[in-house]
């Protein structure tokens, strides 16, 4: 706290210099930092990608392991985080809220000089640029055309996760997920609940289905080294992200929100089946041989052509998409650097 008190209304270009809140509020286990608006921001969809930005920045500036927070990891959160009211009982610890005002109603440009420039919302980017006509969009996405020009439907469209699943479960996504929980670390427990239940929504998970899960891992997480406590309140609160509000979630924030990195499948721009295209050229240029035999690939021959198709990806990935046992994948991980 006198840390942050020291460095709250410092110069933008100070050294730590952070800006100075409208109120500090005092939650039970934690301090919060409360930035009043003078004037109500309109959230169009551009404007609120810019605000994550801006928050994100300002997080990692008032984040500071063992300072500001027992915890190493900076926890992101989104600008529409949920916060108790002031005046109301943490019901964890029997707390009362209190607040403290210490200074002024802010404007949004005192916020943006505390950023860095490529972080700072500009209030006339309401909408991303396009340099897509309407006749090409007409032509080349009809679909789309016919949704949000002729219909003037622009919602954003869910992704259909369960149609491009190959093979023979629809939820792949959502269990892939749901296996990650090894990887959780103390703090980010919440999170990792709350991004379940919005794997749930995107692959069609239904709800009770979900909430089977999320008592399981509930327990599995009470193992997990944390500072605070893990409480059926958490739960319910991670239900609410089983929502269309985020189904889109991207893969960046939730890696920002549960510290867990997500490997990609880099095509560098191209499509799938061009994709596959270059992956399959490229094994039969190097191994023309790959099914030599009775037609069935050996074990080996599997993880060439996979390794081949993902490089970047890793032996997990692997024996998701291969079934092969960790042993044999294991073996023939290297097969990249052999010859012909």
């Amino acid at each position: 706290l006198l840390d942050l008190l020291f460095r709250f209304g410092k110069s933008p270009g100070s050294l730590r210099g952070l800006p100075l809140p409208t109120f500090l509020v005092l939650s039970g286990t934690g301090l919060h930092v409360y930035y009043l608006f003078d004037e109500p921001i309109d959230l169009f969809p551009n404007i609120k990608l810019q605000l994550k930005r801006l928050k994100y920045d300002l997080t990692f500036r008032l984040w500071e392991y063992e300072v500001t927070s027992k915890i190493s990891s900076i926890q992101y959160q989104s600008i529409n985080q949920g916060f108790r009211m002031v005046g109301s009982v943490n019901s964890k610890y029997g707390v009362q809220l209190r607040a403290f005002k210490i200074g002024e109603k802010v404007s949004l440009d005192y916020l943006n000089s505390y950023v860095k420039a490529e972080n700072r919302v500009c209030r006339n980017r309401l909408f991303k640029s396009s340099i897509m006509s309407k006749e090409y969009a007409r032509i080349n996405f009809p679909d789309w055309y016919d949704r949000v020009i002729v219909r003037g439907d622009k919602t954003r469209k869910k992704w259909d996760i369960s149609g491009k699943v190959h093979g023979d479960d629809p939820y792949a996504l959502y269990h892939w997920w749901l296996n990650r929980i090894s990887e959780v670390k103390g703090g980010y427990r919440y999170f990792f609940m709350m991004c379940l239940a919005i794997y749930a929504y995107k692959c069609d998970v239904s709800k009770l289905q979900l909430k089977k899960d999320l008592h399981t891992v509930f327990l599995a997480l009470q193992m997990v080294q944390h500072t605070n406590q893990l409480t059926y309140d958490d739960v319910n609160s991670a239900l609410e992200a089983y929502d269309k509000a985020y189904y889109n979630f991207t893969i960046s924030d939730i890696e920002k929100l549960t510290d867990i990195r997500i490997e990609r499948n880099k095509r560098n721009g191209r499509s799938r089946d061009q994709h596959l295209k270059i992956a399959r050229a490229v094994r039969d240029s190097l191994h023309a041989n790959w099914r030599q035999g009775n037609g069935r690939p050996t074990s080996e021959d599997l993880v060439f052509s996979w390794r081949v198709a993902h490089p970047t990806s890793s032996k997990a990935d692997c024996r998701r998409d291969t079934k092969l046992d960790p042993k044999t994948i294991r073996k023939w991980w290297d097969c990249l650097d052999r010859k012909k």
